[in-house]
């Protein structure tokens, strides 16, 4: 049962699963550690990342990795304006941001329906090719996709820690006003990291939707990815998206292979409920 190719599918598929759900976690836990902001328009900006991918990888046959990363930085651009018009009156507002962004995801998930149907597309194949690592056949694709997340998330990480911007972000999250007396602009440092969330969800969008299908209601998978992954690593905690990110999609990997897909969720779900239970803080989150 516990074979060499099976084992490393296992973990192939770990590797693959976390780094989205790591991209789709930072971008939503980014905004409520930053600017207290529920985001539930978090599946929508996924979705539209997954459609940017198909018009610039599908229909005018850009090179991948400009495709994938071009529309995630389009997403984002066009984010802003939602920014100035919706979210900046809600920063701080975590229960009404809930209510306001709910509507927000309706509107544009029903817009998408409108203008692109409710039928499931599928995106062409990065690569066909396989390759050969330890007698066990890997999808190239597969590869593609992981280096790409790993790339974006390295050098996110990097701007956090070793930029002034970085650390201005981290110095508004622990405390805006604070922030705001030692001469950091919060404005501009909220519309970066709104900028920077939405930028990682579109990409873990349009790498989902190149792994599964695309469709109008696709972002309900990645926001609750979202949800278990910050409630597993800590609400508001980088690290903890990170840790939770890499647990969930191990976890899922190794027991829908060997258990099946609906085993593989119970237990995601039933893993969130008993530490909501035991430590509501999450694993690296800090009690407030």
């Amino acid at each position: 049962m516990f074979t060499l190719p099976i084992l490393s599918q296992v973990v192939l598929n770990g590797l693959s699963l976390s780094s989205i759900y790591i991209l789709v976690a930072l971008g939503f836990t980014l905004l409520f550690g930053i600017m207290r902001v529920v985001n539930f328009a978090h599946g929508a900006f996924a979705m539209l990342g997954g459609y940017a991918l198909y018009y610039l990888y599908g229909v005018y046959q850009l090179p991948y990795p400009i495709a994938i990363l071009g529309g995630a930085v389009l997403v984002a651009a066009l984010a802003l304006i939602l920014e100035r018009l919706v979210f900046r009156w809600f920063y701080h507002k975590m229960f009404q941001s809930m209510i306001a962004l709910l509507g927000l995801n309706l509107a544009l998930v029903y817009a998408a329906v409108l203008i692109w149907d409710v039928n499931e597309r599928s995106l062409p194949s990065v690569s066909d090719q396989m390759v050969e690592f330890l007698g066990v056949s890997i999808p190239a694709d597969r590869l593609i996709i992981m280096g790409i997340a790993g790339v974006v998330l390295a050098l996110f990480w990097l701007f956090v820690t070793r930029t002034r911007e970085g650390l201005a972000m981290r110095a508004a999250a622990m405390d805006p006003d604070i922030a705001a007396t030692q001469g950091i602009n919060t404005r501009r440092i909220y519309m970066l990291a709104f900028f920077i969330a939405v930028f990682m969800t579109a990409l873990a969008g349009g790498l989902y939707a190149q792994s599964y299908a695309l469709s109008p209601f696709m972002g309900e998978r990645p926001l609750m990815v979202a949800f278990i992954v910050v409630i597993l690593g800590g609400m508001g905690s980088v690290p903890g998206a990170a840790l939770g990110g890499l647990l969930l999609g191990f976890t899922e990997s190794f027991l829908s292979t060997f258990y099946g897909a609906s085993i593989s969720s119970f237990v995601s779900f039933g893993v969130v409920i008993a530490l909501l239970v035991l430590r509501p803080w999450g694993l690296l989150g800090k009690p407030e």
